[in-house]
C-alpha cells in the first residue's frame, strides 16, 4: 500500500464502518419484525411476510386464499399463484415495499386490479386482463411503494 492512499483510506474508513453498520441494524431490525409478525405458510388463507435483505418466494396452495400482506425493505419477493383456481371472491395482495420489488404471476384468465401510491411503478405483461372494478378482480393490488416496483405476470398454468 502506498503512502499516498493511506490518508485516503483513513478518511473512508468511518463512511465505511457506518454504512455496514447501518446495514447490519436494518437486517437486525427485519429479522426481529419477521420472527414477530411472520404468519401462515402455504397453505394458510391468509399469509404475512416482513422481509429486509434478501428474496422471499412464495407459491400460495390453499384454493381458499384470502389474503397476502408483504412488508419489503431492500429484498424481493415471487408470488406464484398459477397454482390456484379463479378464487370466488378475490384474493387481496397488500404490498409495502421500500426500495424493493415484488413479481407476481397469476393465471392468464385472471382479471387484476392495483392502486398504486408512491414513487416508483406497477405494470404488467400485455397478456394481464386488468379490470377497473375492484369487485370484479381476481388478485387485487394494494400497493405502497418507496423506490420500488410491482410486475404482474400472466402465465399459461399449463406451460408453467
Amino acid at each position: 500500500m502506498s503512502e499516498s492512499s493511506r490518508p485516503v483510506l483513513r478518511r473512508l474508513r468511518p463512511w465505511l464502518v457506518g454504512w455496514a453498520a447501518f446495514q447490519a441494524t436494518v437486517a437486525a431490525v427485519g429479522w426481529t419484525l419477521a420472527w414477530r409478525r411472520n404468519l401462515g405458510d402455504a397453505s394458510s388463507t391468509s399469509i404475512r411476510r416482513t422481509l429486509t435483505h434478501g428474496g422471499l418466494e412464495l407459491q400460495p396452495t390453499n384454493p381458499r386464499l384470502e389474503r397476502i400482506r408483504m412488508d419489503l425493505a431492500m429484498a424481493g419477493a415471487e408470488i406464484d399463484l398459477t397454482g390456484l383456481p379463479r378464487p370466488a371472491h378475490g384474493i387481496d395482495l397488500t404490498a409495502r415495499v421500500m426500495m424493493a420489488g415484488v413479481g407476481v404471476k397469476v393465471p392468464a384468465d385472471w382479471r387484476v386490479w392495483w392502486r398504486f401510491r408512491g414513487v416508483g411503478g406497477i405494470g404488467s405483461d400485455g397478456a394481464v386482463e386488468r379490470t377497473h372494478d375492484p369487485h370484479a378482480a381476481d388478485l387485487r393490488v394494494h400497493a405502497d411503494v418507496l423506490f420500488g416496483g410491482i410486475g404482474v405476470q400472466a402465465v399459461d398454468p399449463q406451460s408453467g
